[in-house]
């Protein structure tokens, strides 16, 4: 199969759905489909050979941030009858800005035209990384490790609820 039928392909998957973002008025159905145009980035991004970009697309974004503002929206207190809408007022700005961008973008790719990429090697970069993580940077690794343990601990103490 062509790359470049699976690079416009998934290009549809990551601009379509943020076009749906603009129209639509449920949050929770415009969270999702931000989901599927993050999966369609880590997409693109395998087929760029950037491995690891595609790894933390796909963990960071697509499951963490994704996850945090789900669980806002749905811990917000609303009614059950009002539901989670959100009243458009700018969505026309909102589509020529996203127009504009749009042509931006595919300007600048068709200026820089195709990189030749024959004959070069990738290195695996999940894996280079990781050994650089558990030899050279292990102190770091463990800090931060450390310290995401701290922040949870923390966030957990101050959303319990107090008896005051």
């Amino acid at each position: 199969m062509n790359l470049d039928v699976l690079f416009f392909g998934f290009a549809a998957m990551v601009a379509l759905p943020l076009i749906y973002m603009i129209f639509t008025r449920n949050i929770i159905r415009s969270v999702f489909a931000f989901t599927i145009s993050l999966l369609g980035l880590a997409a693109i991004y395998v087929l760029l050979n950037a491995d690891l970009m595609a790894v933390v697309q796909i963990l960071i974004y697509a499951g963490g941030i994704v996850v945090l503002l789900i669980f806002g929206v749905m811990l917000t207190k609303r009614t059950r009858e009002a539901g989670v809408f959100t009243d458009h007022h700018q969505v026309v700005i909102g589509g020529l800005v996203f127009i504009g961008m749009l042509v931006f973008l595919v300007s600048g790719i068709l200026k820089a035209g195709q990189a030749e990429w024959a004959g070069v090697e990738f290195e695996n970069q999940i894996a280079k990384v990781g050994v650089l993580y558990l030899t050279d940077h292990l102190v770091a690794f463990e800090l931060v490790a450390f310290l995401l343990l701290v922040a949870l601990v923390g966030a957990a103490f101050l959303a319990k609820k107090s008896d005051h």
